[in-house]
């Protein structure tokens, strides 16, 4: 055996014997510390759940404070999807896409481009 698989014996043993889940207890979809289960140690599926305590948490304030809704989806058919004018849409309508804010910095952006048809850029 070499000195550099010595070490890594030596390592191994050090770092499973820190492990809490070996022996009969290892870490997989029977473990109670793998399952989403209410604590903040699981994070895999169970009966629908899934994610940590912390997790399900921040994800139910996340969608608490989106608008888009079951009855009111986040689609083409959807107003506020859509460019139609206003800051809130950004979806392909009528050939326009993006939030009018989007079209504004755009149209200045083209307006200020010195480069066009007449005007090519350099072929270097």
């Amino acid at each position: 055996m070499t000195e550099l698989q010595k070490l890594a014996e030596k390592y191994r043993t050090e770092h499973i014997a820190r492990n809490a889940y070996n022996g009969t207890d290892l870490y997989g979809t029977t473990n109670k510390n793998a399952i989403s289960d209410g604590d903040d140690k699981g994070k895999g599926e169970n009966n629908g759940s899934v994610g940590s305590k912390t997790d399900i948490l921040i994800r139910n304030e996340s969608l608490a404070r989106n608008r888009f809704k079951e009855d009111n989806r986040y689609s083409a058919e959807n107003k506020d999807a859509l460019s139609d004018g206003d800051d809130r849409g950004k979806g392909e309508n009528n050939g326009k896409v993006g939030s009018s804010t989007d079209i504004r910095v755009r149209t200045e952006t083209v307006v200020k481009n010195k480069y066009g048809e007449k005007n090519k850029y350099p072929n270097f």
